[in-house]
């Protein structure tokens, strides 16, 4: 596949192009652990990231290009190999690039920023993500109504990455912090708890890793709010994520007032927790009564 992606980029080979990065980008999706880092190191990343210079330099955004974001976003889901291929690929800069030249293209800007949120997940890949343009760009996002609510919420997902480090780690002068955090918090107050969504997760673990952060609870606020959303949209795919993933035992100890262990100062933060807990209860409950009926 990656030989025909390659081998087929001129406009008169364009069909077949197509067909092979869709079924390139299916296969993405189908792949985990090891099989992803293997077709990294085929060269998936590289051979995407050309076919977007390419559409770029002929000033074409179609759904070629989208389809190129898409298999990076899913070849990078929980693969940070991939995601430190993306950025020595200079992938960040195509990513400014494409914002700049199609503005308007939701379906690129949804999976520009879901790949973004991957590499965020990344402790020791955010290093690069941290410099004044990058992160105001991520803040100017938070406002962004593209696709719903799903282009603020990867942004504001990617910011709770980067915060979670600590102000220490927040090396830039401009945006300050606490900006872009008082930013983030208006963005997710103006999301709608029943939205329906556009995204698929199969762990919830880098968002449960940020229920602890008390230092920043922005970033417990992202966390809580999206659990809460997930849980209650699609309960039956995800409440047990929350459960086999130790969050459960995570927003216990939140909830208790007497625990020191994961604390948050956020009253907001609590009530998201209480809807996770309900959710997950609720689940559960439904659970053994429909085993009970049967």
């Amino acid at each position: 596949l990656l030989h025909i992606v390659s081998e087929h980029t001129s406009d008169e080979n364009n069909f077949i192009l197509r067909v092979g990065i869709f079924l390139l980008n299916s296969l993405a999706c189908q792949v985990e652990g090891e099989q992803k880092k293997l077709v990294g190191s085929l060269g998936a990343i590289e051979k995407m990231l050309q076919i977007i210079k390419q559409r770029l330099l002929a000033g074409v955004c179609d759904d070629v290009m989208e389809t190129a974001w898409s298999a990076m976003w899913n070849v990078t889901d929980e693969t940070p190999s991939n995601c430190k291929r993306f950025l020595d690929g200079d992938g960040m800069n195509l990513f400014l690039k494409c914002k700049e030249k199609f503005p308007d293209k939701q379906d690129l800007l949804r999976n520009m920023m879901g790949l973004l949120g991957n590499v965020a997940e990344v402790p020791r890949l955010r290093p690069y993500l941290m410099t004044s343009e990058f992160v105001a760009e991520f803040s100017f996002l938070l406002d962004s109504k593209s696709d719903g609510i799903e282009v603020s919420y990867n942004a504001a997902g990617v910011l709770a990455h980067m915060a979670s480090d600590g102000a220490e780690a927040w090396s830039i002068e401009e945006p300050e912090r606490e900006f872009v955090l008082a930013r983030m918090v208006r963005a997710i107050n103006r999301w709608h708890i029943d939205s329906r969504r556009n995204i698929n997760y199969r762990s919830f673990e880098p968002i449960i890793r940020l229920l602890p952060v008390s230092h920043t609870p922005e970033c417990q606020l992202w966390a809580a709010w999206a659990i809460a959303n997930f849980t209650k949209v699609s309960p039956e795919k995800y409440c047990s994520l929350v459960v086999d993933e130790g969050g459960l035992r995570v927003l216990e100890e939140m909830l208790n007032s007497n625990s020191t262990t994961v604390t948050t100062t956020s009253e907001d933060v609590l009530n998201y927790a209480k809807q996770v807990w309900d959710n997950v209860q609720t689940w559960i409950e439904n659970g053994q009564r429909l085993e009970y009926d049967g």
